[in-house]
């Protein structure tokens, strides 16, 4: 079952500003370890969570699978970063 259009334009919106976040990190030293900044990500991700559960519509149902939609894709946006990172921490 599709998702509400109003819950996809959530779920865009928060993508992008997600995405903005990413690209603005600079790895710089003293550097963290990857563990570190997978948890980092992760806080991150709770965080967009719960921004945006308050701008979902629909039912409880329907708000929850949105919900879920925006994790997998937070998850998924992430995946590069974290690659990006690793590669940085292998370079040095």
């Amino acid at each position: 079952m599709a998702l509400l259009q109003s819950n996809q334009d959530v779920i865009s919106t928060a993508l992008q500003q997600f995405s903005k976040l990413l690209n603005q990190q600079v790895f710089t030293e003293p550097v963290i370890s990857e563990e570190d900044m997978v948890t980092i990500v992760d806080d991150w991700i709770k965080f967009y969570l719960s921004h945006f559960s308050d701008k979902m519509s629909g039912d409880q149902q329907e708000q929850e699978r949105a919900l879920e939609k925006l994790q997998e894709e937070l998850r998924t946006s992430s995946n590069p970063f974290l690659e990006k990172y690793r590669a940085f921490l292998k370079a040095l």
